[in-house]
């Protein structure tokens, strides 16, 4: 999962969505100086990722893509999925691309005192280039491929261009099918054990839940 993705499972909660994003900035399993939502969108993104690594219909996938070491296939799968999750936006949820990624934006801002530094400078980068509503262009998905390959040399492989995602594209669509609905499941199962166990989300702002499907 990427960033659309994970802002999906915030729920159109400010703290959740919030925390999704600091899932991939924030270290460590002492996450008492965030607010309730906050940690506990960190902690349900840190669930869904394991969800995503140890899936069944994704693990083929990983196996046996051209080109890309396996070790790093996943990141590749990541991405490629907020592109579907992107262009199908309008059956997934109940409001426009863009309408959310306005309320990504605002939620980010609201919290913008807990974030971490490096999650600041991504989300005015997020916000300028449209980074969330642009995972529909394919090329999108290349620049944020190329983005992450900067960061290692080791990352090289995942570097891909827009005419080498085309087949990769139409290859992932089943597994993607698959998987979304048991995303959904095990999103709404982690919501519901924290809300028993007195988790619940304490800020307002919920303008859907989460996918449809």
């Amino acid at each position: 999962m990427n960033f659309l993705a994970h802002s999906l499972f915030g729920f159109g909660n400010s703290g959740l969505i919030a925390g999704q994003f600091c899932g991939d900035f924030v270290r460590g399993s002492d996450l008492s100086q965030f607010d309730p939502d906050i940690e506990l969108g960190i902690r349900l993104h840190r669930h869904l990722d394991r969800f995503t690594d140890t899936h069944a219909v994704l693990l083929p996938v990983r196996q046996n893509m051209p080109g890309v070491a396996q070790r790093f296939a996943g990141i590749v799968v990541d991405v490629m999925f907020d592109h579907y999750l992107a262009q199908r936006w309008n059956q997934i949820s109940d409001i426009p691309i863009e309408a959310h990624a306005e309320q990504v934006h605002a939620a980010l801002k609201h919290h913008e005192e807990a974030l971490p530094e490096n999650l600041k400078r991504f989300m005015a980068l997020m916000q300028r280039e449209g980074i969330l509503q642009g995972n529909v262009r394919l090329s999108s998905i290349e620049l944020t491929l190329h983005r992450i390959a900067k960061r290692s040399t080791k990352l090289s492989s995942i570097a891909l261009k827009e005419e080498q995602l085309e087949p990769l594209r139409d290859a992932l669509i089943v597994p993607f099918n698959h998987f979304l609905p048991d995303l959904n499941v095990a999103a709404a199962a982690y919501m519901k054990k924290a809300i028993l166990t007195n988790r619940k989300p304490q800020s307002g702002n919920e303008h859907r839940q989460g996918s449809k499907e």
